[in-house]
Parts: C-alpha cells; sequence; structure tokens
C-alpha cells in the first residue's frame, strides 16, 4: 500500500468567469501562477513521484510549485463538448433549463458532444492501476474532473451532486492505493505548506 495525493490545478480565468474549460487548453491566470507559486506538498508528498495532465494549466501548476512531472494523457480534463467556454447559465440559456439534467446521470453523464463521465473513470482507473504497480507515494496534479472520479472509487459517492459536501478541492485529496489500482480515502482537505511562513 501506498498513498497517492490529488492536487487540482491553480485558479484561471476561466475559473473566475465560471465558464466551462473541459478540454480548452487554458493557462492558470497571473493570481493562479502567483498562488501556486507559494504552495509546496507537505510530507510525505515533498519526495513523491509526480504525474500530471499534460494540459497547460496542470503543467504550469506543477512548474510553479517546483515539481518536475511526468506527463500523462490519462489525467486530462473531462470533454465538455459543445458546453466548453459556457458559464452555467449561458448552457441552459442555450439548451433549456434542464440540460444538465437531459446530458444523463451519475456516470451516464455526457456533455453535447463530449465525453461520459464513464470515460473519464475508466481513464483514472487505468492510470490508478499502473501507478499502484511502482509501490511508492505519488502526486497527481490534475483536474476536478479526474479529482471527482477518484473520490469516488474511494468512497464510492454516488455523483448525484455537483461536489460531495465537505471536500475542498483547493486542498490536497489523499488516498490510499493498494495493489491492482483500489483506493480508499485516506485524507481530504490536507494543507500545502506555505513558502513564505
Amino acid at each position: 500500500m501506498s498513498l497517492i495525493g490529488f492536487v487540482r490545478h491553480g485558479p484561471t480565468q476561466w475559473n473566475a468567469e465560471g465558464r466551462i474549460q473541459g478540454s480548452v487548453d487554458v493557462p492558470l491566470s497571473d493570481e493562479g501562477l502567483e498562488k501556486m507559486r507559494r504552495l509546496k506538498l507537505p510530507p510525505p508528498f515533498d519526495d513523491a513521484r509526480v504525474y500530471a495532465s499534460p494540459m497547460l494549466r496542470a503543467r504550469q501548476t506543477a512548474e510553479a510549485m517546483g515539481l518536475t512531472p511526468i506527463l500523462d494523457e490519462r489525467l486530462v480534463e473531462q470533454n465538455w463538448g459543445r458546453w466548453e467556454g459556457l458559464s452555467l447559465a449561458e448552457v441552459r440559456a442555450k439548451d433549456g433549463s434542464d440540460a444538465f439534467a437531459r446530458a444523463g446521470l451519475k456516470l451516464a453523464f455526457r456533455p453535447p458532444g463530449g465525453e461520459s463521465v464513464a470515460q473519464v473513470h475508466a481513464r483514472v482507473e487505468a492510470f490508478l492501476a499502473d501507478a499502484a504497480k511502482e509501490q511508492s507515494d505519488t502526486v497527481v496534479i490534475a483536474h476536478l474532473g479526474v479529482m471527482r472520479a477518484a473520490y469516488s472509487m474511494a468512497t464510492g459517492w454516488n455523483m448525484e451532486t455537483p461536489m460531495p459536501e465537505g471536500l475542498d478541492v483547493n486542498k490536497l485529496l489523499v488516498l490510499e492505493l493498494k495493489a491492482g489500482g483500489t483506493v480508499t480515502l485516506h485524507a481530504k482537505n490536507l494543507d500545502f505548506i506555505s513558502r513564505t511562513a
């Protein structure tokens, strides 16, 4: 058994505007870069293997935190199809107030022209199975969709709500990674260490 920590990328301008990013390669905002430069990983992750999504906002987060990650395509954000770049209000205005309900529930949710939650889960499951072979602590710098998938696998959260209650995605999510890639919750909302402290 080893530990695997999940870090969501730093803030972007689209985050601030409430826009769906998905597969659009949006960079960190200036504020996001500065925020991530002030943070470092706590033990035992200060000496762990680091993986990251190859998307710009994840790579910039790793670089800002002084990390050199192995890039893995399976860690990219969910593709939101034609809803990318829109706010939730704009999606509803364009496709109807029931647009999200019509896109499906739980693992079957698939934005029009995009990727289903089940497909994201399959990618993350495959990554975890490979990561478990290394038998050392690991850090993943990725996206909300990847973090949600990992949390769901570890806890049985049914994904009926946009976010599980009590999970702060701006902090470190720590799972126990077991042989074969199965995960259980170890700790949530673990604080980073401030470089200015």
